[in-house]
């Protein structure tokens, strides 16, 4: 990830959005997506098992695999603000001593990182350019399930980035979205030695679990 794409993730991913998002996930729980990827992990079974959370966000994923038995885990989040909203929401939950929280870009601390049992990565690929080593790193670390959501590669998506990256343009926004083709996202997985054990797609999505 670029200097300018982590200035522009902070600055899109502020305080102000941070607590946005975390108040409707109290109304609604986690978004379409986000369920569908928990559902799958969970079906594959989390008990006692370690996670990643790369791109943590205000903490839906890890909140659920912790109820779910997941022993512990380890988030990464690139965004100051989402990491001091769901600090705050973690210890009201008592998961504080559960989750390890990591500030920066996944790809420069992965050389620190042990692997995990699950490695998950909810709308993460979309906000890197060098998505060969993110999704590279990240599908190494994964022991059992490597869990994604990220864009499908289909014209109307493609329509959608650019004009969501006209208008961070405009507003001076150095954040950019990305749309990788899938065929590649996949290659990377697959040489990894993972193969794929759930797929699904929205209209905007793709939500895909692949197992060791």
């Amino acid at each position: 990830m670029s200097c300018c794409q982590c200035q522009g993730i902070e600055n899109m991913f502020d305080k102000k959005a941070a607590q946005r998002q975390l108040k409707r996930y109290r109304k609604k729980g986690p978004s379409k997506t986000t369920r569908m990827l928990l559902d799958a992990i969970r079906k594959k079974g989390v008990q006692g098992l370690d996670f990643l959370d790369i791109g943590g966000g205000i903490g839906a994923i890890q909140y659920d695999l912790i109820k779910a038995g997941a022993s512990n885990g380890t988030s990464i989040e690139a965004s100051p603000a989402y990491l001091d909203v769901v600090k705050d929401e973690t210890l009201q939950n008592i998961l504080a001593d559960k989750v390890n929280f990591k500030h920066g870009d996944f790809t420069k601390l992965a050389s620190d990182l042990k692997s995990s049992d699950i490695v998950t990565l909810d709308k993460v690929i979309c906000c890197y350019d060098n998505m060969s080593e993110l999704v590279g790193l990240s599908s190494k670390l994964a022991r059992k399930i490597y869990a994604v959501v990220y864009p499908r590669d289909v014209w109307w998506a493609k329509l959608a980035c650019k004009m969501m990256n006209l208008y961070a343009r405009i507003k001076g926004s150095s954040f950019r979205v990305f749309i990788h083709p899938s065929n590649k996202v996949e290659e990377i997985i697959f040489n990894n030695g993972l193969k794929q054990n759930f797929y699904a797609i929205t209209l905007f999505w793709q939500v895909a679990i692949y197992t060791r």
